[in-house]
C-alpha cells in the first residue's frame, strides 16, 4: 500500500467520524452518542464535502470551513481542514490544526497519527513513536498507526520484532491481506 493509499485509509477513517472520531473496531459509546447529535442533512452535506477533498480542494476547504463555524463543537470538519493543510504541504498550518482538533479530542487518532507522520518526517523518531503509541492507546485497531509505527520501527529504528507484531495485527485487520505488507512480514520473519 503506497503512501497516498495509506493516507487514504486515515482520510476514509475521519469521513466515516463526523464527530471527529475515527470509527471502526473498538467505537465507544460516548462516540456513538456525539454522532447521533448530528442531523442527516449535516451529514449528508458533511460526505458530500469530504468526497470534494480529492476532487476540488480548494471548493472543499471552504465547505469544511463553512460546517466547522455551523457546528464548532464537532471536530471532523477541522480534521478534515487540517489533512488538507497537510497534503498541501503546509506542515506549520497543518501542526496548529492537529493541535486545535486535539484541544477538543485528546485522543483523536487521525490527528495523532498525522502528527507522528510529521515528526518522522522531520526526523524526530521518539516523538514519532510517541505520537503514534498515543493515537494506538485511544484506538488499538487504528490501521494507519499501526502501519506508520510498524514502519518507524522495522526501518528507522531497526525494532524488528516489535515491528513484525504491528505488521501482523494490521495485517489481521484488514478484510483482505495488504501484499506489500505481507512481503515485509515475510521478509522479517526471514531475518528473525
Amino acid at each position: 500500500m503506497s503512501w497516498n493509499n495509506l493516507c487514504c485509509v486515515g482520510l476514509l477513517l475521519a469521513i466515516s467520524a463526523l464527530a471527529g472520531c475515527a470509527t471502526g473496531p473498538g467505537t465507544d459509546g460516548k462516540r456513538q452518542a456525539q454522532q447521533e447529535e448530528v442531523s442527516p442533512e449535516f451529514r449528508s452535506q458533511y460526505q458530500q464535502v469530504v468526497s470534494l477533498m480529492d476532487q476540488d480542494p480548494s471548493r472543499a476547504r471552504q465547505e469544511l470551513e463553512r460546517l466547522h463555524q455551523a457546528r464548532p463543537d464537532l471536530t471532523g470538519p477541522l480534521l478534515n481542514l487540517c489533512i488538507l493543510d497537510f497534503r498541501d504541504g503546509d506542515t506549520e498550518a497543518a501542526r496548529v490544526c492537529f493541535d486545535r482538533v486535539l484541544a477538543e479530542s485528546p485522543e483523536q487518532p487521525d490527528a495523532l497519527n498525522h502528527l507522528g507522520v510529521m515528526a518522522r518526517q522531520d526526523g524526530e523518531f521518539g516523538l514519532a513513536e510517541d505520537w503514534y503509541r498515543r493515537a494506538l492507546t485511544a484506538d488499538p485497531d487504528h490501521l494507519p498507526s499501526l502501519r506508520n509505527l510498524g514502519i518507524l520501527l522495522d526501518i528507522y529504528q531497526g525494532r524488528h520484532r516489535e515491528a513484525l507484531e504491528l505488521y501482523q495485527a494490521y495485517q489481521a485487520l484488514l478484510p483482505e491481506p495488504d501484499p506489500m505488507v505481507a512481503q515485509w512480514v515475510t521478509d522479517l520473519k526471514n531475518r528473525l
